[in-house]
């Protein structure tokens, strides 16, 4: 059996987006540990980063980002009516 390459593996998008939000909720929580040992504000990241920390594309980060945004967004309207 040969080896695969990387097209031959499919993440299908939710799987894709739950991967990602699992690894930046444990980025959270390790940017929040390491505040708590040394006392400092934890370190804005920029989002490259990030995408290169949860392992996706800057472009896939940004996508993800705005979708969350405009959830926030409709939330926040929803509370206001």
């Amino acid at each position: 059996m040969g080896r695969k390459s990387c097209t031959d593996w499919y993440e299908p998008p939710q799987a894709k987006d739950n991967r990602i939000d699992a690894m930046l909720r444990e980025m959270v929580v390790e940017q929040g540990l390491e505040s708590l040992v040394t006392g400092n504000e934890p370190r804005p990241l920029t989002i490259q980063e990030i995408a290169d920390f949860v392992g996706v594309g800057f472009t896939s980060l940004q996508r993800i980002e705005q979708q969350a945004l405009n959830n926030f967004r409709k939330k926040m309207l929803n509370l206001k009516g």
